[in-house]
C-alpha cells in the first residue's frame, strides 16, 4: 500500500516537472518571439501610414440656403463671369494665378490653355456660392468683383481646386486667408509634377510664388472736366448716386455708365467712396 502511494507521488511529481520545464520552454520562447512581433508591428504602422495624414485640411462648407450664382463664361484659367441680378459681373478668383491667355499686352503663355480649359470643365452649366476676402465685396485695378468660388452642386472649392490639380500657382502678392492652406497644396503638385509643374509643361520645378507684399494704392482724381466721356462710373437700380467700381453699396448691384451721362441723369457723387467729380 505504501510502495503503491509513493510510486503514484512520485508520478505525480514528475509529471508537474515536466509540465513546468514545458511551460518554462513555452514561456522563454514568447519572450524570444515577442520582440520581433513588437517590431514587425511597428515598421507595419510606419509603412502604412498615409501621407495624407499629415497634409492640409480641405475646407468643406455647408453653403447652402445662400445665394448661388450662375456662371455665363469662363474668361481665362482664373477669372469667370457670372450672372448677378441679370448682369454680367467679372469675378478674379482670389488667391489663384494661372498662365495669361487673353492679357492685351502679354502673349499665351505655357498651359495658359490648358489652365482656362480646366476651368472651364469645373464650372460649365455650373452655379457657385461666392465667398468674399472680407465682410464687403472688394474689386481689383481692373474693376473685377473679387471672391472665391465654391461649386454649387457639390461644394468644391474652386480656387484651391486649380491650385491642387497643378493648373495655376498661390498668388501671394497680397495676403489672404487662405494662403498658407493654398501653398501647402502648390507645393505637393509641384513635388508630384502635377499640371504646370510637369517637366512637358516648361514650369521651372523649384519655381517660388513672390512674397507677400502690401497692396498698392493708385490715387484717382477727384476732379475732372465735366466734358470727358471715357470715365466710367457705376449706378445702382434703385440709387441715386454714381461710385467708384469699389464701393461697398454696389454689392446688389452694379451698372456702368459714363461720368458725363450720371451727370445728364442726375446722380450725385458718392460721399462714401467719392468718385470723380
Amino acid at each position: 500500500m505504501m510502495k503503491r502511494e509513493l510510486t503514484h507521488s512520485l508520478t505525480h511529481s514528475l509529471t508537474e516537472a515536466q509540465d513546468s520545464t514545458a511551460c518554462l520552454i513555452l514561456l522563454g520562447l514568447f519572450l524570444l518571439i515577442l520582440p520581433a512581433c513588437s517590431k514587425a508591428n511597428d515598421e507595419t504602422q510606419t509603412i502604412s501610414s498615409p501621407v495624407e495624414s499629415t497634409a492640409p485640411q480641405y475646407p468643406i462648407k455647408d453653403l447652402k440656403g445662400q445665394t448661388s450664382y450662375k456662371v455665363s463664361r469662363i474668361v481665362d484659367g482664373d477669372t469667370a463671369v457670372i450672372v448677378m441680378d441679370n448682369i454680367d459681373v467679372k469675378v478674379r478668383l482670389i488667391g489663384v494665378d494661372t498662365p495669361e491667355t487673353v492679357h492685351p499686352q502679354k502673349p499665351v503663355e505655357a498651359y495658359g490653355k490648358e489652365a482656362s480649359n480646366f476651368l472651364t470643365n469645373l464650372l460649365k452649366g455650373e452655379e457657385v456660392y461666392l465667398e468674399y476676402e472680407n465682410a464687403k465685396p472688394e474689386y481689383d485695378k481692373y474693376e473685377r468683383l473679387l471672391a472665391y468660388f465654391y461649386r454649387a452642386s457639390d461644394g468644391l472649392f474652386v480656387n484651391l481646386e486649380i491650385i491642387r490639380q497643378g493648373y495655376g500657382h498661390a498668388y501671394t502678392k497680397y495676403p489672404f486667408k487662405y494662403m498658407e492652406l493654398f501653398r501647402a497644396y502648390e507645393k505637393r503638385a509641384r513635388e508630384n509634377e502635377k499640371g504646370l509643374w510637369a517637366p512637358e509643361a516648361g514650369q521651372p520645378k523649384d519655381a517660388t510664388t513672390p512674397p507677400a507684399q502690401p497692396p498698392v494704392v493708385k490715387e484717382e482724381p477727384k476732379n475732372v472736366d465735366e466734358n470727358t466721356t471715357e470715365i466710367t462710373v457705376y449706378i445702382t437700380r434703385t440709387g441715386k448716386k454714381y461710385h467708384r467700381g469699389n464701393c461697398e453699396w454696389l454689392y446688389a448691384s452694379r451698372i456702368p455708365i459714363t461720368l458725363k451721362e450720371a451727370k445728364e441723369k442726375g446722380y450725385g457723387a458718392c460721399k462714401v467712396c467719392n468718385p470723380p467729380k
